[in-house]
């Protein structure tokens, strides 16, 4: 998947007052792709966010929809001696299906309705952004893979559905995919609960 972040500056070498000329936004910009270039290189996967009622739009919409660096960005930081480089990658929510769905059910609950609420005006302002994004339903290793790869993709699709029901979003722009058990969260205890969850992240469109 290719990634779209904001600039990382890809030099740190330079001492203390070399650069007078550098501004206070070159600094700013220095100083943010420290902290996640390091972060970056420890671990290069995307970070997963348990969804909650207390998640903030603005949040949401840098997880799954982090801004290209723009042309200003890399001119800025081309003058402090710095390159456009590392990036920030998109985050993954994480739907816990214990408490979204019933045993053996598609049907979102309540529960899993409200914490959702917050992702449509997101999901709709985005819609042109050339991304897509993609439910992706889990289930433990419990029953029979076959079983398991038909509920995890029924639960990625009612959530598809409650988006496009909900927030008239457009269903070329929201995809649904069961994986069953392939993917385990908590690979220690194949049958636990938190390995039953609904994902949602983003990928390029084309």
């Amino acid at each position: 998947m290719a990634w779209r972040g904001w600039p990382c500056l890809a030099r740190f070498d330079i001492e203390p007052f070399q650069r007078p000329t550098m501004t206070i936004k070159s600094l700013v910009l220095a100083s943010a792709c420290l902290v996640f270039g390091t972060a970056f290189a420890a671990d290069n996967r995307s970070e997963v966010i348990e969804i909650n009622d207390s998640l903030a739009p603005e949040a949401i919409e840098s997880g799954l929809f982090p801004k290209s660096p723009s042309a200003a960005d890399c001119a800025e930081a081309a003058k402090a001696g710095f390159t456009c480089g590392q990036i920030v990658p998109r985050k993954v929510f994480s739907l816990p299906a214990s408490i979204s769905f019933a045993t053996n059910s598609s049907e979102l609950s309540a529960a899993a309705r409200s914490m959702l609420a917050g992702f449509g005006p997101v999901l709709k302002r985005n819609e042109a952004s050339g991304n897509k994004v993609v439910f992706v339903g889990h289930t433990d290793i419990t029953g029979s893979r076959a079983l398991n790869m038909r509920l995890s993709q029924r639960r990625a699709e009612s959530v598809r559905q409650y988006f496009i029901r909900e927030f008239d979003i457009s269903p070329s722009f929201v995809g649904a995919i069961g994986v069953g058990p392939q993917q385990l969260k908590d690979t220690q205890n194949p049958a636990s609960a938190a390995n039953r969850r609904v994902e949602i992240t983003t990928k390029p469109s084309n």
